[in-house]
């Protein structure tokens, strides 16, 4: 009987929320892979490292990044810690430690000294205090601590311009520095909100502020707002079915992560739409934990099982969006780590990270690539019902380079651990310099007396770089056979 072929070519489709089906190019799950270059090929995106520094200098989780106008990167960390980098090859330094503790929210604003002189300052917030420094002055005299008074938040006093002033969260209110320098907050803020609520995010959009509460951690409910600073109060609101907003960013549509559960949401204002939802039981993003690179908004995922750095979105109009784990942190576990902060600094990513007791920041490594990781769908021929033979899988990939490799594994019907195939020699990883195809065979998995059979099955690949060059994979091409009901 001659054999069906299961074709797997093209990968942009991104992770799919469903194990059975998604996107065109779609796939279960994957990290560290590229699937955005050119060509719609499967290889290793770059990997993470450490910072210079970073290990010996960071003692706590970096909750935000401000890249300043004087060319330097600052990071707030979650005990009062305060860390520069004079430039993106620096070692980073400790500049300062606020002993009121966590710092919950930091931005740079330009604003009135009080003499017409209108000067960047760097602005940063405790639970209750916001303290200033002018970014030309020194760490050591210059300082103006507990600059001004907060309601107070234990958690978050999220930071962002927004309409020509600097808004800050405020538990249920809106403080404010105004460009002449004056401060609205405490007893008297810019805004306020019905009790219960606490602003956790903000983001400003056009002549409008939108900003993201949460009624705690037990309430299904987020609320989305809108001011102009010119109304007493809020414009709109909206709930979210969520445990709380956390974080928001502008791509090609604003696009906000909302509760526990990985929920990613599209808000224009008018239609609230739930589009996506990262991999995992559970998950979440922290305020700082956005950015943009290179017009791919990126997120980093907290409290999964699949923790990372991901990036939603796409670079052509003709690409679907497509969700991708772009990133690991240099320490490679997906699991009880943390991410605090992201941002971009000189064309360059820079992701903050806590694993158990340490600490640190990553960088994008240009002269390595990471390990990657594919994982396809659930796939059976629209027959969930016919038991099928899996003979063989074939690889088609552009010359392999040198001291790099390909391993191949699988499932039937949904196994809770992936088999390795082999290859037809008796290897099991396809390393063979220069070439362009392997075809491995299937000999066991599936049912004990009938290891290759079964009505489901899944392909996987692991795909090991050497340095900076990485496999380069066009085609996975399962052959199969259909076996009847039994």
């Amino acid at each position: 009987m001659a054999l069906n072929a299961y074709k797997i070519q093209g990968f942009r489709g991104g992770i799919a929320d469903d194990p059975y089906q998604g996107v065109r190019e779609a796939f279960r799950f994957g990290y560290g892979l590229n699937i955005r270059d050119d060509g719609n090929t499967l290889k290793c995106n770059q990997a993470l490292k450490e910072d210079l520094g970073s290990l010996e200098v960071i003692t706590d989780l970096i909750l935000f990044y401000v890249p300043a106008s004087n060319g330097k990167l600052y990071g707030f960390g979650d005990t009062g810690n305060i860390y520069c980098k004079e430039t993106v090859d620096a070692a980073w330094v400790l500049v300062y430690h606020d002993a009121n503790g966590k710092i919950t929210g930091a931005a740079e604003y330009t604003n009135n000294e009080g003499s017409d002189n209108y000067i960047p300052y760097l602005y940063w917030a405790t639970e209750t205090k916001v303290s200033r420094i002018k970014l030309s002055g020194s760490w050591a005299t210059d300082v103006e601590h507990d600059w001004g008074a907060l309601n107070g938040d234990p958690a978050w006093h999220t930071m962002a311009e927004a309409l020509g002033v600097l808004l800050i969260c405020d538990a249920k209110d809106l403080a404010m520095v105004d460009y002449e320098g004056a401060f609205a907050g405490g007893a008297s803020p810019a805004l306020d909100l019905p009790k219960g609520h606490r602003n956790k995010c903000l983001l400003g959009q056009d002549q409008l502020v939108i900003f993201g509460s949460t009624k705690g951690d037990k309430v299904e409910e987020g609320w989305l707002w809108t001011w102009d600073k010119i109304q007493p109060s809020w414009i709109q609101r909206r709930m979210v079915a969520e445990r709380g907003i956390n974080a928001m960013i502008q791509g090609e549509y604003l696009l906000i992560q909302a509760g526990i559960y990985g929920g990613l949401y599209f808000w224009d204002t008018a239609t609230l739409m739930r589009i996506k939802k990262f991999p995992g039981e559970v998950g979440w993003v922290n305020p700082g934990a956005v950015c943009n690179m290179h017009g791919l908004p990126l997120f980093g995922l907290n409290g999964s099982d699949k923790c990372g750095v991901y990036s939603y979105g796409r670079l052509s109009k003709n690409d679907p969006y497509a969700l991708n784990l772009e990133y690991i942190p240099s320490h490679g576990k997906l699991t009880d780590v943390s991410i605090g902060a992201l941002t971009m600094y000189t064309d360059q990513l820079f992701v903050s990270w806590k694993d158990g007791a340490s600490f640190g920041v990553d960088t994008i490594d240009t002269t390595k690539k990471a390990e990657g990781r594919y994982e396809g769908l659930v796939f059976d021929a629209n027959e969930i019902f016919t038991q099928k033979g899996f003979r063989y899988v074939k690889l088609v990939t552009k010359p392999l380079p040198k001291d790099s490799s390909i391993e191949v594994f699988y499932k039937v019907n949904e196994q809770s651990d992936w088999q390795k195939a082999t290859m037809e020699d008796g290897n099991e990883a396809f390393d063979q310099e220069g070439k362009t195809k392997a075809v491995f065979t299937i000999e066991t998995g599936g049912d004990e007396d009938e290891p290759d059979r079964g009505e489901e099955y899944e392909v996987a690949l692991s795909i090991h770089p050497a340095g900076n060059e990485t496999p380069d994979i066009k085609s996975i091409i399962t052959y199969f056979e259909p076996m009847g009901i039994l």
